[in-house]
């Protein structure tokens, strides 16, 4: 029997977002106002921070109004609400804009030399995976989702010591609970086990007065029952419901089972994980070769790249809550087309075509992180369409959050022509180092913060305007880049903000 290959690592690229950047507000309407509706992204932005870095993963969850972005060299950048510290920059504070992890004394001390290579946000905790298989956590512990016994609330990354001689190789987390991928195909789970959502045979519940429940806190990374005979290779979690893929494409799910989303025919909770019985088939192609969790659905590619979605994924109609998708069921509005990634946010649901450059999107969601953009005339949809604003952009990966969304996309001349996020006020005083508009045909737009400058003012000086892209002294201090080994600690201050939507301008003579 021929086993299903795990996809392929991804390439780097651009970071882009969509959606809501008022992290503190998502999903509290009672919060929002004119300012935050303004900080809402209707089409996908080009992130400025990082727009010289080379992006590898772009990393949230269904719960998550926070995300980390890791780079090709194996730096890590944060950002977005973090009430219980889960940014990891030793404060409660909302961090607005990307901060990179270790500009923070006690992160870059903790991680010494190790390179990040993958990441997992919970609703307020944040797991990240090094090279040397150990894993480091931070944000809100009080259920044991970190795997640190204390309980306690933790603002910098702390080594998950528990772990320590078992090499993870991949993580996942739900709301507030973990899990973590054995080299053996083996999962550990740990934090809240309500729902049975860690595997381990147990709700966790006792009587804590006359009357009320409560769940014991599980901070101690346990196996995952009934799967020590399979290799798992691929992990996904839900708000309080759990997925596992084989190698072989089989299936399994385990937790919370409202609206179906386990799969299995049947809103019941299971303790520990059972067997999807549609990917259980005798023909390969019917496998799963990809899954991801939705707030309350789940979804997986089979053997042929189609599309299948079970749970709850709406709000009226088929696929609500209150017709549930019981068990798995085929898109039919993407019969024809191959996917080769999925994604779903809180809401929000997306899979990029294998074989066109090409993005569709479809979900009842409240902050545009659909990305349809300003010209179209729907925000939100219950049937798949495609991101006109993405046609013609190669992605790699997509990663849906709670009220926005990430994409990394294969640079081109289109891509350049995108807004960036923030936008900033334009410079309207000729060159920026000596102030004059002469020689308009040797001034040229920084790529990152779009300001001019004359090729003789340039530092190092420029002859001619290059071709490619270009990074002034400022954003480019000494020819280093946020990328850069040596580089300093990243800007963590909250920028000035237009409520536009504003064109970025591409590298180009001024005039």
């Amino acid at each position: 029997m021929a086993e299903i290959q795990a996809p392929a690592e991804q390439s780097s690229g651009k970071l882009l977002i969509c959606g809501t950047t008022a992290w503190d507000v998502i999903n509290r309407k009672n919060k929002a106002t004119e300012e935050t509706e303004s900080q809402i992204l209707l089409s996908p932005h080009l992130v400025r921070d990082l727009i010289d870095v080379k992006i590898v993963k772009a990393i949230t969850g269904p719960t998550a109004c926070h995300s980390v972005v890791i780079s090709e060299k194996g730096h890590a950048w944060v950002f977005g609400r973090n009430e219980k510290g889960q940014i990891g920059n030793k404060t409660k504070i909302c961090q607005d804009y990307p901060l990179k992890i270790t500009s923070v004394t006690e992160n870059r001390s903790a991680l010494g030399i190790r390179k990040i290579v993958d990441a997992a946000t919970g609703r307020n905790h944040t797991l990240l995976l090094c090279d040397s298989g150990e894993v480091f956590a931070c944000g809100d512990n009080r259920l044991g989702q970190l795997g640190l016994t204390d309980l306690n609330d933790h603002t910098t990354f702390k080594l998950v010591t528990q772990l320590v001689g078992k090499k993870i190789v991949q993580l996942a987390c739900g709301a507030d609970f973990s899990l973590a991928l054995t080299d053996k195909g083996q999962i550990l789970a740990f934090g809240s086990q309500e729902y049975g959502q860690l595997g381990n045979g147990t709700d966790g519940q006792f009587i804590k007065s006359a009357g009320k429940m409560a769940t014991s806190p599980q901070p101690y990374p346990l196996l995952v029952k009934g799967l020590q005979d399979k290799h798992i290779v691929q992990i996904a979690c839900g708000v309080n419901h759990s997925l596992a893929r084989d190698k072989d494409g089989y299936v399994y799910s385990w937790g919370f089972g409202g609206y179906g989303r386990l799969g299995h025919g049947e809103q019941k909770d299971a303790m520990v994980p059972q067997s999807i019985s549609f990917f259980a088939s005798s023909s390969e192609m019917a496998r799963c070769t990809e899954i991801t969790c939705g707030a309350t659905c789940s979804m997986a590619l089979d053997g042929q790249k189609q599309v299948l979605l079970w749970g709850k994924w709406k709000n009226t109609g088929d696929g609500s809550s209150g017709q549930p998708w019981m068990q798995p069921k085929y898109i039919y509005d993407l019969n024809g087309w191959k996917m080769k990634a999925i994604s779903a946010g809180s809401q929000s649901l997306f899979a990029l075509a294998a074989e066109e450059a090409t993005a569709i999107a479809w979900g009842q969601v409240q902050s545009s992180e659909l990305g349809f953009g300003e010209e179209s005339a729907v925000k939100s949809a219950t049937r798949p369409q495609k991101i006109e604003p993405l046609e013609g952009i190669t992605l790699t990966r997509v990663s849906g959050g709670m009220g926005h969304t990430m994409f990394l996309a294969q640079p081109n001349d289109k891509l350049q022509d995108f807004p960036k996020w923030p936008v900033l006020p334009e410079f309207e005083g000729g060159c920026v180092k000596c102030s004059k508009g002469d020689n308009e045909d040797q001034i040229l737009l920084c790529d990152k913060c779009d300001n001019p400058m004359h090729t003789y003012c340039a530092v190092p000086a420029l002859k001619d305007i290059p071709e490619g892209e270009w990074y002034c002294d400022s954003c480019h201090p000494n020819g280093h880049s946020p990328d850069s080994e040596d580089e300093g600690a990243a800007k963590t201050g909250k920028r000035g903000q237009d409520s536009g939507t504003g064109k970025a301008g591409k590298k180009q003579k001024r005039g």
